[in-house]
């Protein structure tokens, strides 16, 4: 090996590591500015909120994370998490005894969401973020006209263990995020489904040619996508109670964005779990903090596109290498 390729690969190590640390480093400058700008950041309810969105946007970033590593996209998130509270509010009503019912009906709608995603980019060669955005606007106008544009309904009580109550002082929501991102990480790291996954993404036609079936590997991380929505559309609902459109709407940037921003590259085959999380800790951090400051949800939305620009503007500078596991 000449000392030139030597000195490129490790300048090509030294550049991902430095993404890599990146969104760590942003949480700590942020919470540095917080600390002088407004203090009242680290109040516990504050704090709560953080940890609470954390995992909420954890929940959905896995599985956009698992899409983006075969070289798509998942635009149809907020769509699942919305339908799924409205399906629970109106099947249930408020009654526990009907949470079994709506929770199984809300698994089916996200399953055929899944398989409308991967049909259309797989059977119909409709680019990703076309055919996902499309099923947003077709479920979400659904939605409107099966409510009417006023969703009713209450969601029960047996619910919200999973997005209202606190284990060891943490919401629950940030220990499901946990749980899913720790299989998530050994599911892609140490598993014939992660390898076959990071080969799709990284060069479809050769992984291919060497016997995947990589049309079963992109309609399995939609599916899965959705499935975690749909998880996601249970917690937002246990926690807030009601039906919040805005919330699941916001989530489909938020989900891009938290992946994005650790590090996961958005043509596919590159990045973990890892670096989602950093990602995911950044941006509650992040809308927090713009909350606190009175930004309003335009200002959330000006740093998160910036957020996920520069992040891009980053991996673009990283020199292309092996896969980062």
């Amino acid at each position: 090996m000449s000392s030139a390729v030597a000195t490129g690969r490790e300048g090509g190590r030294a550049a991902r590591l430095a993404g890599g640390l990146a969104p760590v480093a942003g949480v700590l400058a942020v919470l540095a500015i917080a600390a002088v700008t407004t203090p009242d950041l680290y109040e516990r309810n504050n704090l709560t909120l953080i940890l609470f969105l954390a995992g909420l946007i954890g929940i959905t970033a896995v599985g956009q994370t698992i899409v983006l590593l075969t070289g798509g996209i998942d635009l149809s998130i907020g769509a699942v998490i919305g339908l799924t509270t409205v399906i629970v509010a109106t099947q249930t009503d408020g009654r526990g005894s009907a949470l079994p019912g709506a929770i199984t009906l809300a698994l089916l709608a996200g399953l055929a969401i899944g398989l409308a995603n991967a049909g259309l980019v797989l059977l119909r060669d409709v680019p990703p973020f076309v055919a996902t955005f499309a099923t947003f606007v077709l479920v979400q106008g659904a939605i409107t006209a099966w409510t009417r544009g006023a969703p009713s309904g209450d969601i029960p009580d047996a619910l919200a263990p999973i997005g209202a109550d606190r284990l060891a002082g943490i919401p629950v929501p940030l220990w499901l995020f946990a749980g899913l991102a720790g299989i998530a990480a050994v599911v892609l790291s140490r598993t014939t489904v992660g390898r076959r996954l990071y080969a799709t993404g990284a060069n479809r036609r050769a992984a291919s040619l060497s016997g995947i079936r990589t049309g079963r590997v992109i309609a399995g991380a939609y599916v899965v996508s959705a499935l975690l929505a749909v998880f996601a559309g249970l917690v937002d609902a246990a926690y807030i109670g009601h039906v919040d459109a805005q919330l699941s709407r916001s989530l489909n940037l938020d989900s891009v964005a938290a992946a994005v921003i650790g590090g996961v590259a958005l043509t596919g085959g590159r990045g973990h779990i890892g670096q989602t999380a950093a990602g995911v800790a950044l941006l509650a951090v992040l809308l927090v903090w713009m909350l606190q400051l009175g930004a309003g949800v335009g200002g959330q939305l000006t740093v998160e596109g910036a957020a996920i620009l520069l992040a891009a503007w980053l991996q673009h500078r990283v020199p292309s290498g092996r896969t980062n596991r």
